[in-house]
């Protein structure tokens, strides 16, 4: 018996359908905004509308009176680590003395509709006292403008040399460049459902995200909790560009299912979806 071999051909000129391709184009693919839950309940974040500004005080009675809301969450239920972030663990959970960016998440709600939940953000009081606003990087660099983080201004310096700077060609160009910055602005918003184990110990996550092992990593932190105990799953992605690297609803989401006992459902609709995730920063 002879057998013929047949050499399978792959690169350049060949076929190579997508994995997920077929599901996609047939509309049958499940992105993380399509997830649902038995008994699931809806949350939503409280954001700050100042880009800099003291909190004074903060009264979520009004809003945990509203019919149908089952939790209003604060800073000050966060059981774990109380900041995150992929490069500097410099990002509140949720703003406690101090908000530093308009949008900056302060409080979250969970109910049983977004509409309920809608009107509950509307009932949570803060209290600001408005901070000056510092938004020019050179200002920010001198010593004498109050620094927006205790720490100081400036995260990291970095002296780069390319080629030998003494070389003067027949044409030197010297200017000051600057980019603005860009938002990723993917097709699919920020959505996420947790549902918590049954002992109240430990939650399962389904969220599109581009890194699940950081994003588990640093959710655990947040909730006080062993990493085994938060397991994710990659929900479908639509679209990322580098904006779903670090966290933006997980641990707000994994809270209020703790906190409830019920699986919950975050999403982000376009507006929110601009404050919520990182963007490419813009340079000088």
């Amino acid at each position: 018996m002879v057998e013929t071999l047949t050499k399978s051909r792959f690169g350049i000129g060949t076929n190579a359908p997508r994995p997920d391709g077929t599901a996609k184009v047939s509309g049958e693919f499940s992105f993380s905004s399509d997830l649902w839950a038995e008994n699931m309940l809806w949350g939503a974040t409280l954001r700050s509308p100042h880009p800099h500004a003291r909190i004074i005080s903060i009264d979520t009675s009004a809003a945990l009176g509203l019919s149908g809301v089952k939790a209003v969450i604060t800073a000050q239920d966060v059981p774990g680590q109380l900041t995150y972030g992929l490069i500097s663990a410099d990002q509140p959970v949720f703003a406690d003395s101090v908000v530093r960016y308009m949008g900056e998440p302060v409080a979250a709600v969970a109910a049983d509709h977004p509409e309920t939940c809608r009107r509950a953000l509307e009932l949570i009081e803060v209290v600001y006292e408005v901070l000056p606003v510092l938004s020019d990087p050179e200002e920010a660099l001198d010593p004498t403008v109050a620094a927006i983080h205790h720490d100081g201004n400036l995260i990291r310096h970095q002296r780069i040399v390319s080629g030998d700077p003494d070389v003067t060609g027949e044409v030197v160009v010297e200017d000051t460049y600057v980019i603005g910055m860009q938002d990723q602005a993917f097709l699919g918003t920020e959505s996420a459902l947790a549902i918590p184990d049954s002992d109240g110990a430990g939650v399962v996550m389904h969220v599109a995200t581009q890194w699940l092992h950081e994003d588990q990593k640093q959710i655990a932190a947040c909730l006080g909790l062993a990493p085994e105990r938060v397991r994710l799953q990659l929900g479908g992605v639509g679209g990322a560009f580098g904006a779903r690297e670090d966290i933006s609803l997980q641990v707000h989401t994994a809270l209020l299912a703790l906190a409830t006992r019920r699986p919950i459902k975050m999403q982000y609709g376009r507006h929110e979806s601009f404050f919520g995730h990182v963007h490419r920063h813009p340079a000088t």
